[in-house]
């Protein structure tokens, strides 16, 4: 991680992945989605951000498949 890496808020992760919040989280608490950036103490208070390249990679990474209709 650089200062030059951009970050994500969970608001726009979910735009993004068109999931919830709650299954960022989760994802996060399972080690199957990359963890945020705290910025300040690690609690309820602090600003979360995500590392868009880690994103990026994480979903590169992803397996997809083609269903045809």
């Amino acid at each position: 991680m650089s200062l030059s890496d951009k970050y994500i808020k969970v608001g726009e992760l979910t735009e993004i992945l068109g999931v919830s919040r709650s299954t960022i989280y989760k994802w996060v608490n399972a080690d199957v989605f990359p963890k945020p950036v705290h910025f300040g103490r690690a609690d309820k208070n602090s600003t979360v951000r995500w590392v868009q390249n880690e994103v990026e990679q994480w979903l590169a990474e992803r397996p997809r498949e083609k269903i045809d209709e």
